[in-house]
């Protein structure tokens, strides 16, 4: 009898262990989808914006990605121009300075110039990112970031590298994204500040927030 309830007791513990092993591995490999949840709550909050906000961020967002994106490669492309040289044969530098006489640099300088305003482009971008996330947020002070981001990323391409490289490098989508990217963020001030409901809360053309 005593070695029964031995053996009962010990393939108790045995099971016990065992379901403790099965607990420990489902909590180590659990979805990350919560903490993910988290994450995105702790960036753009729990809150989800009207549609007319959703909107004006997810539009904004693709022109963000589009432009910080092109200034990354861009940047990596003219700092790796030697390799490119070696491995690919294309010579970067000669046409890079080949343009700037063109727009009357001097050797040199135009190459250098554009090193700098990729790289400080990518700081603007960024710098708007944040800007596109008060937008999400309904802060007011995103209009100061993405104004001020978008203007000086304008003024560094016009008086920084040239009028005539904006005009003539500058292509017509980035003109027009930049539009939108300014309209978009002046309309959607405008409204922050003048759409309120009688309870003094936004709502963009009737539409009000609700939590996720």
């Amino acid at each position: 009898m005593e070695e029964e309830e031995f053996d009962d007791n010990e393939l108790i513990e045995t099971e016990e262990k065992s379901t403790d092993s099965k607990d420990n591995s489902a909590t180590k490999f659990q979805s990350p989808v919560p903490f993910l949840r988290q994450f995105r709550n702790l960036i753009f909050g729990k809150r989800t914006p009207d549609m007319f906000t959703r909107i004006t961020f997810y539009i904004n967002s693709v022109l963000w990605t589009t432009f910080i994106i092109w200034h990354i490669l861009s940047y990596a492309t003219l700092t790796s121009r030697d390799l490119f040289m070696q491995q690919k044969g294309l010579p970067i530098e000669a046409i890079v300075e080949a343009r700037g006489a063109e727009l009357g640099f001097e050797s040199g300088e135009f190459l250098s110039r554009l090193i700098t305003y990729h790289a400080i482009s990518v700081i603007c971008w960024i710098v708007m990112f944040v800007g596109l996330i008060f937008l999400y947020r309904k802060l007011k002070t995103f209009v100061y970031l993405i104004l001020g981001a978008t203007v000086f990323y304008i003024g560094m391409s016009i008086f920084y590298i040239g009028f005539r490289y904006f005009m003539e490098d500058t292509t017509a989508y980035d003109k027009v994204a930049l539009l939108i990217i300014i309209v978009s963020t002046l309309l959607h001030s405008y409204l922050l500040k003048n759409g309120r409901d009688e309870d003094g809360h936004v709502s963009f053309f009737g539409l009000g927030s609700r939590e996720d």
